[in-house]
């Protein structure tokens, strides 16, 4: 189902799992489609593309991985990619770290990818339900512009990719370097993306002999500037303008990335501390320079790169000089002899809320090195390309947008991705591209946009069945990376990813946010209406709560199932089975109790603890409790002692669900 725009007519259909009878009705939380109008599940309410995570990894867990893609891949057509690249700001909100530690959704989406295309048929290319006239161009081929793209083309549309390279991909082809992303996995993905109608025109650069007055005398009636971010930043520092070997990182990595793989010099300083800063890094150890360093004015607990290419930065003899500020670059004839730098302390806070960098007098000292590489951040080239016309910029010389639906100072141009918002993320930039299409969609219909606030479930899998100790200790899967030698010596990728099996038992773990509220009407019920404080959620957070017991089950839990009936989602569920009764959150049992058996019909009736608890209730006398018999046989009981005879209890005849 194409998901641009969402559909207005929705055919009712039950949700997979039924409120309880006593649920408040305001707080039912399904759609006449049966599934909920919100997600409930932190992870994909914190995901940039919006991907419905919980569905996906569940059916992972099931072995379904061709369903598990079709999921991705109507939020983000490039699933294998942010698989192997995402900084996955999904596992920062996981409730799963409030037990132990986040699931490795990253990885599990990974592995899907790679099951499908090494393994199965590939992708399954989505059909458009509608087929539009109007010529759509896409200006530039990064995440951001083919998402764009892709999205189009399924609605419909005739969509032209446009990029000044020799291939499309843009940062995932010639920024992030292939020891992080593999060359064959971009290309497959894009592939996807062309075999759905999408042109595509290298090495054609719109802005500069081509412009947007000229595409629009060829037809197309709306664009998308997805250029990216490849101008440096200046280190505005002396001898930046001297030597040749001061590079940008970005060029550098785009130079190695198209076969120039030479290395800058034997000993390299690298100033920044982000993603970018950290990939040029590791390249210069996988060239052959022999010292490579990082210089970062903050400390490297403070470096926004992901955390675990820090580590494997580190495990690459690659030292990060702290709290250092460079202050000149020395050298003589043309060459780079040294880095001249200051001891820094922090101080007050700056405008991002971290604490300023400030140089310390006297601290100088000179680092030897032979090439330095700028990586402090990036902007777009935009008054480069008068042809992209008369748009409006930020004070950061990004392009200005609508934050509701990504449209420029033009009316029909929209953009995204790091030509918005400065350098950032791939998922960051699928999302934008998102956005874009459905926005240019209701520009070309001539609708109103409206951006949804909150992604929705895009199917509801059941879950997987486990009992609440097994699913307590399942530990988290380890990433096994390649040999350390041959990481620094080749530029094979480093992250090896889930195994099937390894994958499958992660995929478990998941706690199924999507199914349960946490609104916390089972604690007020438990507690407050029987006094029993059976169920307990802990706070995870400012606002979320989380059911902790796993690792014990509810050991004061009576089996009343007042929680199951006033649970609005259905998450908590009662089975009677086997002369047990189980209690379920979002397919864990997470509590057994023992039943007792009839003594007249032989049927399991109530749990004992139950029972205790209501005859102390009603003041029951303890001799009521000898008489274990269930409510017929117990007026079969009453009425043969009216009549002054024997119960017989061969007329009781118990239903199809109490015999279960």
């Amino acid at each position: 189902m194409c998901p641009i725009p969402e559909k207005e007519q929705l055919m009712a259909v039950d949700p997979l799992f039924s409120p309880g009878p006593a649920a408040d009705k305001d707080r039912i939380v399904y759609a006449e489609d049966g599934l909920k109008r919100e997600s409930s599940a932190p992870c994909q309410i914190n995901c940039p593309a919006g991907i419905d995570i919980p569905s996906y990894v569940a059916l992972i867990a099931l072995g379904r991985y061709d369903e598990a893609i079709e999921i991705i891949r109507q939020d983000n057509p490039f699933p294998w990619v942010c698989g192997l690249v995402c900084t996955n700001p999904c596992e920062s909100w996981c409730q799963r770290r409030y037990l132990d530690k986040s699931l490795c959704i990253k990885d599990l989406k990974g592995l899907a990818a790679k099951m499908v295309n090494d393994k199965g048929r590939g992708y399954k290319i989505p059909e458009p339900e509608n087929k539009f006239t109007e010529k759509v161009a896409i200006i530039g081929s990064g995440p951001a512009g083919l998402t764009a793209a892709y999205f189009l083309a399924w609605e419909g549309y005739p969509v032209t990719v446009f990029e000044a390279m020799p291939e499309p991909g843009g940062l995932m082809i010639a920024g992030i370097p292939e020891f992080r992303l593999p060359r064959h996995v971009v290309r497959r993905e894009i592939e996807a993306i062309g075999a759905m109608g999408v042109e595509f025109n290298v090495n054609t650069a719109v802005g500069s002999d081509l412009t947007l007055d000229h595409l629009r005398k060829d037809g197309y009636k709306a664009f998308f500037l997805g250029i990216g971010a490849w101008e440096g930043l200046k280190l505005a520092i002396p001898g930046e303008e001297e030597y040749p070997q001061v590079l940008s990182a970005l060029n550098f990595l785009k130079d190695v990335s198209l076969g120039k793989k030479i290395k800058p010099a034997n000993s390299v300083a690298i100033i920044g501390g982000g993603n970018a800063a950290v990939d040029a890094a590791r390249t210069c150890v996988r060239l052959g320079s022999q010292s490579v360093s990082i210089v970062y004015r903050r400390t490297r607990s403070e470096m926004p790169a992901h955390f675990e290419e820090i580590i494997q930065m580190a495990e690459e003899g690659i030292h990060v000089h702290q709290l250092t500020i460079p202050s000149r670059i020395l050298g003589s004839f043309g060459k780079i002899d040294s880095l001249e730098c200051l001891m820094a302390t922090l101080g007050e806070p700056d405008e991002s809320g971290r604490r300023r960098p400030t140089p310390v007098d006297g601290s100088e000292y000179k680092m030897p090195v032979g090439a330095v590489i700028a990586a402090i951040g990036q902007k777009p080239a935009v008054l480069s390309y008068p042809g992209l016309g008369d748009l409006e910029l930020t004070r950061r010389e990004t392009i200005w947008v609508k934050a509701h639906n990504q449209q420029t100072s033009i009316s029909d141009v929209f953009a995204g991705g790091d030509a918005v918002t400065g350098p950032a993320t791939v998922v960051q930039a699928i999302g934008a591209g998102k956005k874009a299409a459905r926005a240019i969609h209701a520009f070309l219909r001539g609708q109103d946009f409206h951006a949804q606030a909150f992604p929705r479930p895009r199917t509801m899998v059941p879950p997987t069945r486990m009992d609440y100790h097994e699913k307590a200790f399942i530990q988290r899967q380890e990433i096994p990376l390649i040999d350390l030698d041959r990481r620094m010596h080749t530029f094979d990728q480093v992250e090896l990813g889930l195994d099937e099996i390894a994958a499958r038992q992660e995929a478990r773990r998941c706690m199924r946010c999507d199914i349960c509220e946490r609104c916390g009407k089972c604690v007020e019920v438990c507690e407050d209406r029987l006094g029993v404080s059976a169920i307990k959620f802990h706070h995870a957070g400012e606002s979320s709560l989380i059911l902790k017991d796993y690792a014990r089950g509810l050991p004061k839990c009576i089996g009343c199932g007042s929680c199951v009936n006033i649970c609005p989602t259905g998450a908590l569920q009662m089975e009677d089975r086997d002369g047990e009764r189980l209690i379920l959150m979002s397919g864990t049992v997470i509590n057994r109790i023992k039943l007792e058996r009839c003594e007249g019909c032989g049927v399991h009736y109530i749990p004992t603890i139950l029972l205790r608890h209501v005859n102390r209730l009603v003041e029951a006398p303890d001799k009521a409790l000898g008489q274990k018999l269930c409510p017929e046989c117990k007026r079969i009981a009453h009425a043969a002692r009216i009549a002054g005879g024997q119960p017989d209890f061969s007329a009781r005849r118990p239903t199809e669900a109490e015999t279960y």
